[in-house]
């Protein structure tokens, strides 16, 4: 049933991503390997704006979509109650303590009945945290986890979907908000920056932008779901 008390149940998130290293030089000082790997990957995925050819330029540009490149740098969530609600972050320098504390969030929310809940979170958030985890050997949440799971048997409840309503037609976040006359998240910086911003020493700045995120969700959910509770008019 449709009602605002389903918001009970949803453990709204929000991951942010850059690089494990700040630059291409790092990356192959550490990890030359990688050299013949990251521009076949960015050259794969090329939709003609973020790929020039030049893997020192593209580096900052696309490391934050590719787990196997990249890192978490902050994880914000909120739980909706009718009286309002609570935002909080886990973010860390050192990833598997991040990793560590993340798995540890959602195996209690697991515990009490909640779902993973979010943006487009099936196709970005949920492998990106499961690919992390796998790569930093910590043990992947039950609920984040589609290992020998059929489709209805998981748990994870992505708001795109819920809005997309059956189209085939790709929708952002932020379109979604202005739809529903939300204050936009994207007011100070966006996803292209976070890389940039985490090597600058500003993980603050990082968490301030992914909790507004998690409230735009948590907004975006409670008018939705309101819609549902107003009264059916007879026709006439």
């Amino acid at each position: 049933m449709f009602t605002t008390e389903k918001l009970k149940s949803f453990l709204f998130f929000d991951i942010e991503t850059c690089g494990q290293h700040p630059d291409y030089a790092s990356l192959i000082a550490a990890r030359p390997e990688a050299d013949n790997i990251f521009p076949k990957k960015c050259e794969r995925l090329n939709n003609g704006k973020s790929w020039t050819g030049d893997p020192h330029k593209d580096y900052p540009n696309n490391v934050a979509l590719f787990p196997e490149f990249g890192r978490i740098a902050c994880l914000s969530y909120g739980i909706w109650k009718p009286e309002g609600y609570t935002i909080a972050s886990i973010c860390e320098e050192d990833e598997v303590t991040l990793l560590k504390k993340v798995a540890n969030l959602f195996n209690r929310a697991a515990a009490n009945g909640m779902s993973p809940t979010g943006w487009n979170i099936k196709n970005f958030d949920v492998p990106w945290i499961v690919r992390r985890m796998h790569m930093n050997n910590v043990r992947v949440p039950e609920c984040l986890s589609s290992y020998e799971k059929k489709p209805w048997e998981m748990t994870v409840f992505d708001l795109k979907d819920f809005w997309k309503s059956g189209s085939s037609l790709d929708v952002t976040f932020e379109e979604a908000c202005y739809g529903m006359n939300i204050p936009t998240p994207k007011d100070d910086i966006d996803g292209s920056q976070v890389h940039k911003t985490f090597w600058n020493g500003e993980l603050d700045r990082i968490k301030t932008y992914c909790e507004k995120d998690v409230k735009g969700m948590i907004l975006l959910a409670e008018k939705v779901y309101s819609t549902y509770q107003q009264p059916q008019h007879s026709p006439a």
